[in-house]
C-alpha cells in the first residue's frame, strides 16, 4: 500500500506524483505497474501490449485474478465523484400527477419489470425524461416501487450514467429509503475498474470503504451519477411506497435535441 503524505495544510499528496509550487500534479510515476500504459498525468489509458484497443485487463495483486473490461472503463479519469442531484424542477401538482400515473394508470401494469428498453411509450415518462436528461442517449428505463436492497454496480463500462427520479408525494426523511453511493473499493473487481481513482489496488484509499453520498428520496428530486459507482437503495421503514423512475443512458451517440418539428402534409 502506498505511503500517505499529508502536507502542513492538511492536503493529501500522492508520493508517486510530482507537484508544482501551487500543488498541481505535473507528472506521476508508477514503476510497480509496468503493464499499464499511462498519459502524462498518470491516468491509465490501456495496457502496454494492447494493440487493438478493444479491451483492458488488470490483475489483482492480492489474488492474481485477472479482470477484463471494455476500454471505455478508463474514461473520465477519477469518476468516483461524478454525481449530483436537483430539486424543485417539478411542482407538487406534477409530482402527484406522475405518481398517480405510475401507481394506477396503464403504466402500472409493467412497474417493477427489469427493463422497459430505450423506447419510451408513455407520454408522462417522456415528459419527465425531457426535463431531467443530463445529455445521454437512453439505454433503458423502468418504474420501480420495490427495491431488493442489495449493493450493485449499474455498468462495468464508462460513458454511462444513471438517473433516478423520485415520485412519492408525501415521503419524509424519517421514512427511510435513502440512495447510498459507495466508494468503488468494495470488491477486487470494483478496485480493478477504478484504476484511475484513489480506491484501486495499492492506492491511498484502497481499504477506506465509505458512503460517498446519501440522498433521501425527496419528492420530485432527481439524482444523476456515473453508473460505475456502487449503489444501494435502503428500504422504506414505514408503510409508504417509494415510487421512482430509473433511467440509464450513455453519452455515446447522443445528439442535442432541436426545436424543429417535422410535419407531414396531408392533402
Amino acid at each position: 500500500m502506498s505511503e500517505v503524505i499529508i502536507d502542513a495544510d492538511n492536503t493529501y499528496k500522492d508520493p508517486r506524483a510530482v507537484y508544482d509550487d501551487v500543488g498541481n500534479i505535473i507528472n506521476q510515476v508508477y514503476d510497480d505497474t509496468p503493464n499499464l500504459k499511462r498519459d502524462a498525468l498518470g491516468n491509465v489509458i490501456g495496457n502496454v501490449n494492447d494493440s487493438d484497443g478493444e479491451g483492458f485487463e488488470i490483475t489483482s495483486p492480492r489474488t492474481n485474478k485477472e479482470y477484463s473490461f471494455d476500454t471505455s472503463v478508463l474514461t473520465g479519469a477519477d469518476w468516483s465523484r461524478m454525481f449530483n442531484s436537483v430539486d424543485d424542477i417539478f411542482t407538487p401538482e406534477e409530482i402527484k400527477k406522475y405518481h398517480e400515473f405510475a401507481i394506477h394508470g396503464p403504466s402500472s401494469n409493467y412497474k417493477d419489470l427489469i427493463d422497459l428498453g430505450p423506447e419510451i411509450k408513455d407520454f408522462w415518462i417522456q415528459e419527465i425524461w425531457d426535463r431531467v436528461n443530463p445529455g445521454v442517449q437512453l439505454l433503458s428505463h423502468k418504474i420501480m416501487t420495490t427495491e431488493s436492497c442489495e449493493l450493485k454496480v449499474n455498468a462495468w463500462a464508462g460513458n454511462q450514467y444513471t438517473v433516478i427520479v423520485y415520485l412519492t408525494p408525501d415521503l419524509q426523511p424519517t421514512d427511510g429509503g435513502a440512495l447510498e453511493l459507495w466508494t468503488p473499493n468494495l470488491t477486487d473487481k470494483t478496485k480493478a475498474m477504478a484504476i484511475n481513482t484513489q480506491y484501486s489496488f495499492d492506492m491511498s484509499e484502497e481499504y477506506n470503504k465509505e458512503i460517498l453520498k446519501s440522498y433521501w428520496p425527496r419528492p420530485g428530486r432527481y439524482v444523476v451519477f456515473d453508473s460505475r459507482i456502487p449503489n444501494i437503495a435502503r428500504p422504506i421503514e414505514t408503510d409508504k411506497v417509494r415510487v421512482a423512475l430509473i433511467f440509464k443512458g450513455t453519452t455515446i451517440g447522443y445528439t442535442e435535441p432541436t426545436d424543429e418539428t417535422d410535419f407531414t402534409i396531408v392533402e
